[in-house]
């Protein structure tokens, strides 16, 4: 425990100031994640362990998708593209079978929209709406943690991850939703305050199947943790599953929203 709030703390001192600064040392720090995501996706691979030729072609999508892509949505052509080249690999590639092909394409998108949401968030709604989502995910998280601690009986998903409970899981969306709609009422976010409980109260949902997507990968893989770059913490995917996860649905949801009102 005492590892684990020591590395906490340090990437809070790290992080925070980066966010906050924007531009190089954000761009250098979500550069940073982003290839570590990448190696920590493909490095879990065993029996047979992923090609090296697959590190570079998933980076490129990813840093391509992370770093080109203007608009708020990853374009559907540079997916298309991402697909074809796997599905041209697999056909010379003998580990790769058509299992291993859809992980390699899920998670590939999954890390990529997820890490673009969050720089685009930045760039295009600004840093509060990144703490909105930070405390909609990690107040969750934490919530959880106590509340199933105190009161939980109940398995929420015995399958993907034990230790989880319903009570937790409900203790965590109540923490979740207060926490990031008192922020947003506070700063007067940009969004009606029945529109922000409902988008922070599916945060508070959708990081929990973020969470649960990402330990059943490790579940497939036999693996504990996708590394052990965060002391106390495993790998950056331990680490930030449910905020890329939960990116994806906070971008989705405020593209709906500018959709409406236009």
């Amino acid at each position: 425990m005492k590892t684990r709030i020591i590395t906490g703390l340090v990437l809070i001192a790290i992080i925070l100031p980066c966010v906050i600064i924007g531009n190089i040392p954000f761009q250098v720090l979500v550069g940073i994640v982003a290839g570590a995501a990448v190696f920590e996706m493909l490095s879990i691979c065993d029996r047979p362990k992923a090609n090296i030729y697959l590190y570079p072609l998933v980076g490129v999508f990813v840093f391509y998708s992370l770093f080109f892509m203007n608009s708020l949505m990853i374009s559907t052509e540079i997916i298309m593209v991402y697909l074809i080249t796997l599905l041209a690999c697999s056909m010379f590639d003998n580990g790769m079978n058509f299992h291993r092909l859809c992980y390699y394409f899920t998670a590939g998108v999954l890390i990529a929209m997820g890490l673009h949401m969050i720089y685009q968030l930045r760039l295009t709604y600004g840093v509060e709406y990144l703490i909105i989502l930070a405390l909609a995910t990690f107040g969750t998280d934490t919530g959880a943690y106590f509340a199933g601690m105190m009161f939980g009986k109940h398995k929420l998903n015995p399958r993907l991850s034990p230790k989880k409970t319903i009570e937790g899981s409900i203790g965590g969306m109540l923490f979740g939703t207060v926490l990031s709609v008192a922020y947003g009422a506070y700063i007067q976010v940009n969004i009606p305050l029945t529109l922000l409980i409902a988008v922070c109260l599916i945060l508070t949902i959708t990081g929990q199947i973020g969470d649960l997507t990402f330990s059943s990968i490790k579940r497939t893989f036999e693996v504990k943790d996708y590394s052990q770059l965060l002391p106390g913490h495993g790998g950056v995917l331990d680490r930030f599953d449910s905020i890329l996860f939960n990116a994806m649905v906070f971008g989705l949801l405020l593209h709906f929203i500018a959709m409406a009102v236009i």
